[in-house]
């Protein structure tokens, strides 16, 4: 299995690291899969994280490497990219975390399924996600639908957009809220304050998207007038554009409070490249909550759940690597039934042609058959126990056809101080009625009647 994980996580290298190779996001996938060795690639991209899942038969070193030029290369600067890498095992192990929320920064949350499920349509559309990572995150969605059905892990620890809005503790059915940002995050924002009882919820887009968003969010509003007037508006402005640069700066802001008269305004800002200057948080009467305060105050998750959760993740891992080792068959399967379908064939054209062929004729033919299939197997067999090697020949036989026959010792306690020189036997040598180092023969099989007529 070639499955490559590279990963700029906020754990490891903090949300600033994050923010900086943010921008990169876009067409990261397509310049990843462009490079020498790399068959598919998907890249997801949350508030505290940005992950590359690579397939590709090449050294983890290597892989890094191509995703480190591909990050950079969609920087308008060059920047040092610090990353942790991973492969395999451990790789397809941390994808399921990450798919059952036990990665996140609330463990449990079950907005990081979407945004995975999301992020292979993408991959998808711009054809990048190979049958493996296909099959592979596939599966860790499968394996994150049974821990939120199975556990109450998914009530005990909320999103990120839930923990940030607890901390404002207020009346929202009185609150008026404007929405910056129109995607995936913010119909999750949209949800979150409806439950919360939100009657007045504006959306500003500098795009112009609001007006499509708010057609496929029930409850929503474009906001009117421009941005600042949409900002002195609302009592709580909630951001997660992400555009890599500040939409509200301290200086607009500034003269939004001095318009405001004072009132106080609350900031909730979502996104990793922040949306709002942090020096905003300064002005008097504007309260800023983002990412590192919202990370501060998540809550634990119940150790019980997270016990049971794990045991989920896995086995769903257990069952996708069982299921990809099956096919490390493949090959020979294929090979065995190639070999098979020769020798039907090459029976086939030694029935009579242009006449119909007799009963005999074809019991003829299908015991030929027969006496080719077996030829192989029956040297081996006689060449095993002149080896020594009767038990490994007949674990591999119940192996192959699910049959247990019995050994039958010719002299007792006979040892040999010699072992025979291996031959190779040709998988196809039977070219005459009798075989040769066997002794079956057509006749063993069954009636050769009409043998002329063959």
């Amino acid at each position: 299995m070639g499955l490559h994980l590279i990963s700029i996580h906020h754990a490891e290298h903090g949300l600033a690291a994050v923010e900086a190779v943010t921008p990169a996001v876009s067409g990261l996938g397509r310049r990843v899969v462009a490079a020498e060795k790399m068959r598919g690639a998907v890249v997801l991209a949350t508030c505290n994280r940005v992950e590359v899942y690579v397939d590709a038969e090449a050294p983890g070193g290597f892989v890094a490497g191509q995703v480190r030029r591909a990050i950079l290369g969609g920087l308008a600067a060059p920047i040092r990219v610090r990353m942790s890498t991973a492969s395999d095992a451990d790789a397809l192990q941390h994808l399921f975390d990450v798919g059952a929320g036990l990665d996140s920064m609330v463990v449990g949350e079950r907005e990081i399924a979407g945004q995975l499920r999301r992020a292979l349509r993408a991959a998808r559309a711009d054809g990048t996600a190979s049958g493996l990572l296909t099959e592979t995150i596939e599966q860790a969605l499968r394996t994150s639908r049974r821990v939120s059905h199975l556990t109450q892990l998914a009530t005990t620890g909320r999103s990120i957009v839930a923990v940030g809005l607890d901390l404002l503790r207020r009346d929202w059915t009185a609150t008026s809220v404007l929405l910056l940002g129109t995607g995936a995050y913010a119909g999750a924002v949209v949800a979150n304050l409806h439950e919360r009882g939100v009657r007045d919820l504006a959306v500003h887009s500098s795009s112009g998207r609001a007006v499509s968003f708010v057609a496929r969010h029930a409850g929503t509003r474009e906001a009117v007038g421009d941005l600042a007037d949409a900002v002195a508006a609302a009592d709580v402005v909630v951001t997660c554009r992400g555009l890599g640069r500040p939409t509200l700066t301290a200086p607009a802001l500034a003269e939004v409070m001095r318009r405001r008269g004072g009132a106080p305004l609350v900031l909730v800002d979502l996104a990793v490249s922040r949306d709002v200057e942090p020096e905003a948080a300064g002005l008097p009467g504007v309260v800023l909550l983002d990412l590192p305060t919202i990370q501060l105050h998540v809550p634990d998750a119940s150790q019980r759940e997270l016990a049971r959760a794990r045991a989920l993740v896995d086995e769903g891992v257990r069952d996708l690597v069982a299921r990809l080792k099956g096919r490390e068959m493949s090959p020979a399967v294929v090979a065995l039934r190639d070999t098979v379908n020769e020798m039907v064939t090459d029976e086939i054209e030694r029935l009579p042609q242009g006449r119909p062929i007799t009963g005999d004729e074809a019991a003829h033919a299908l015991r030929r058959l027969a006496a080719r299939l077996v030829h192989v197997p029956s040297v081996r067999a006689r060449k095993a126990a002149e080896e020594g090697r009767t038990d490994e020949y007949l674990t591999a036989l119940s192996e192959l056809w699910g049959i247990e026959p019995q050994v039958q010792p010719v002299l007792r306690n006979l040892e040999l101080d010699f072992a025979p020189t291996p031959q190779a036997v040709p998988p196809d040598t039977l070219d005459c009625m009798t075989c040769p180092i066997t002794g079956l023969g057509l006749t063993d099989l069954g009636d050769p009647a009409h043998l002329e007529a063959m």
